[in-house]
């Protein structure tokens, strides 16, 4: 592989939706909460992790946002994608979720990332927002209309 080679991602691991950065939210996972990092309405990235679960654990989990000053919650089953206690991380995917949360989950989403959208028009990550990438995304899952 040359100096300037890129090895490519499994395209398995690309994610699909933009996960939005978070300051104000929790992950609770089998009774063990975590603040988050990142979320969609795909998944979640949060730290704090110190071990108890490997990539492909399953765990039941509840995203919680507080949205408008108030807490949002959305109770799904994740699978964890990376768990690093070295470095205190941990990345899941949302498999499982009643089609109530998904919705609502999809409206928070949208509201959230106008949101971030507006906080960074003008600098480099707004770039890689992709509207209809996103917009794609949701519709594919039945939460979109066109």
């Amino acid at each position: 592989m040359g100096l300037f080679s890129k090895k490519k991602k499994d395209p398995r691991e690309r994610r699909r939706v933009y996960r939005i950065p978070e300051k104000n939210a929790m992950l609770v996972l089998n009774d063990v909460s975590y603040p988050v990092t990142d979320w969609s309405i795909d998944g979640f990235g949060a730290q704090g992790f110190r071990g108890g679960y490997d990539a492909g654990d399953t765990a039941r989990a509840r995203l919680i946002i507080v949205h408008r000053g108030k807490p949002v919650g959305f109770d799904a089953k994740a699978k964890i994608v990376r768990a690093d206690p070295e470095n205190r991380f941990l990345v899941g995917q949302f498999v499982s979720m009643s089609s109530s949360a998904r919705q609502e989950i999809a409206k928070v989403y949208r509201e959230r990332l106008a949101m971030y959208q507006a906080e960074v028009s003008g600098t480099d990550d707004m770039d890689r927002i992709d509207a209809e990438a996103i917009s794609r995304a949701l519709r594919s899952r039945g939460l979109e209309s066109r």
